[in-house]
């Protein structure tokens, strides 16, 4: 390892974290450490980085804004691709070039400043723009696939690729030709509106998302996707859910499709739940619950 360490150090040019804590950089706050963490600084550097990963067979995975994701209290025994410094923010009238480091939030509230629609329906959903782009983040019947143009990334095999939207797959909650790359960044192009009609949306859209879901505590948003024809939170609610505890871990009692940290609560807490949710739905509804977010240092733990 200490080959592998110096290896790394000598390739890279950006910010390489050691045991760093990765429940510090989940929404969820919960998570061990990862062994590295690495900051590529630029498209050169990830392309030194990922053959590095590749040709030491290392474990990997990308990071973003640490939402939509648990990660287990072992943490990750490899590499987590940090892409932070993947943040340009271009505006061209109509079109914007946006990096994946961004965050969401932030490059929601830039775009409506500048009197471009399509983005405000999306206010609030934490996280980075790659991390929305992978699994086509929506809500409130908006996705940020919506007026996507192109999508700009590097595949594991290190070629610098930018793809049509049509070429991606977009779908429900997903976005099955990107998932497995490290995603740069995209190019939109927006209509034009007035920018204080916008903000009335994007502050309505926040007073019903603060209304509807537990913001006061750290969560990763909604466990489940939306099984076809039903609500995941109202099939747990109705399984009789809402509010159970396990650990420092709830299923929270003010939307069940959440389950929300109360303080000091392990991956392992949450795994339970997220059991005890699946299980008790399947029993009662004979409906098979498939989890939105990703699991990260997990082996074989979601078996009913």
């Amino acid at each position: 390892m200490d080959r592998v360490r110096e290896e790394l150090y000598r390739l890279i040019r950006g910010e390489i974290l050691e045991r760093d804590p990765l429940g510090n950089r989940t929404t969820y706050r919960i998570g061990g450490p990862a062994k590295f963490l690495v900051c590529p600084r630029d498209t050169e550097d990830l392309g030194q980085l990922n053959d590095f990963i590749h040709r030491r067979g290392l474990p990997k995975f990308v990071l973003g804004g640490g939402a939509n994701i648990l990660i287990s209290d072992q943490g990750f025994n490899g590499i987590v691709v940090h892409l932070k410094n993947f943040d340009q923010l271009i505006f061209d009238g109509s079109r914007v070039v946006a990096g994946a480091g961004l965050i969401l939030d932030q490059f929601v509230v830039a775009c409506l400043r500048r009197g471009l629609a399509g983005l405000e329906r999306l206010s609030g959903i934490p996280g980075t723009l790659g991390g929305a782009l992978r699994m086509n983040a929506g809500a409130f019947d908006a996705e940020i696939s919506d007026h996507l143009v192109s999508v700009e990334l590097m595949d594991y095999e290190g070629r610098y690729l930018v793809l049509e939207k049509s070429k991606v797959g977009f779908g429900y909650r997903k976005a099955p030709v990107i998932k497995d790359t490290y995603i740069l960044g995209g190019t939109f192009d927006f209509p034009a509106s007035f920018s204080e009609e916008l903000f009335t949306i994007r502050e309505d859209i926040l007073a019903r998302r603060y209304e509807r879901q537990p913001w006061q505590y750290p969560s990763a948003g909604s466990v489940f996707k939306r099984p076809p024809g039903y609500y995941a939170g109202k099939l747990i609610e109705d399984a009789g859910l809402k509010g159970r505890v396990f650990g420092r871990a709830q299923i929270s009692p003010k939307h069940a499709g959440i389950i929300i940290n109360l303080g000091g609560a392990k991956a392992s807490d949450v795994m339970e739940l997220i059991r005890l949710a699946k299980r008790e739905v399947h029993n009662k509804f004979s409906v098979e619950l498939e989890l939105e977010q990703e699991l990260i240092g997990f082996d074989g733990c979601l078996s009913l």
